[in-house]
């Protein structure tokens, strides 16, 4: 079960997204050409995943019923 989180950049309340630093091409592309910087980028990527809003991306996410969402919802 997910659990909701509130931004306090776009003031949306939702289940957060995972999302991945870097790029997939260029992940591929590493592992095409060089096999060691391949290697040390997806450790990297895998290392980097982070909950994000849904809404805007951001990582400023706190629960919903924290001081500071309270605050922010007037």
């Amino acid at each position: 079960m997910a659990r909701t989180m509130f931004c306090t950049r776009c003031l949306t309340e939702g289940v957060p997204k995972n999302v991945t630093k870097g790029s997939f091409a260029v992940e591929v592309a590493l592992w095409f050409l060089f096999c060691l910087p391949g290697i040390v980028y997806s450790l990297w990527r895998l290392t980097s995943k982070h909950p994000a809003c849904p809404s805007c991306g951001a990582i400023e996410l706190v629960p919903p019923n924290s001081p500071a969402a309270k605050r922010l919802r007037g």
